[in-house]
């Protein structure tokens, strides 16, 4: 699938027009993963926003005993480390390709360029991720819940 097609159809990109939507792909970054693969690492530095273009990703967390357990899956036109765009964190969970996976990644240091360029673009794309992630959060509470629970678990050694 082409990228400006792929995000012409993504509710992150709700309202951009074309031109700004070519900006934005020049930007981006296209990753394969096999079945298998690791996306990231629960605890690594989170620095870009991912999007599935093709495939699916599930998401793991460690529970208190430190077992994975799946909390998760992500399919295509979904997306992961939204959050990161906006600052220093370190992922709470861990993402694995759950076949052969396609993303999009806009990394930090990319975004940050973009908003020098072109601050509209930039602050359209915050707004249209915080829309995203407060409906992800009302529709998973129970998931986000166990993320922050086993979070502060491990932080406090309970």
């Amino acid at each position: 699938m082409d990228q400006i097609e792929f995000l012409k159809g993504h509710t992150l990109f709700k309202g951009f027009d074309e031109v700004s939507l070519i900006k934005f792909a020049e930007n981006l970054q296209e990753l394969e993963f096999e079945s298998g693969g690791n996306v990231f690492e629960e605890k690594m530095p989170a620095d870009a926003l991912y999007l599935i273009m093709e495939g699916s990703v599930s998401i793991y967390i460690r529970n208190n005993e430190g077992k994975e357990v799946m909390i998760g899956r992500l399919i295509q036109q979904e997306m992961l480390g939204q959050l990161s765009l906006l600052g220093n964190f370190e992922h709470l969970t861990k993402a694995v390709a759950q076949e052969n996976t396609t993303l999009l990644k806009l990394s930090r240091q990319k975004f940050t360029e973009l908003n020098k360029t072109n601050p509209q673009m930039s602050l359209r794309l915050v707004l249209n991720i915080f829309s995203e992630f407060l409906k992800t959060l009302q529709e998973n509470s129970d998931a986000f819940k166990f993320i922050i629970d086993n979070y502060i678990g491990s932080r406090t050694g309970q």
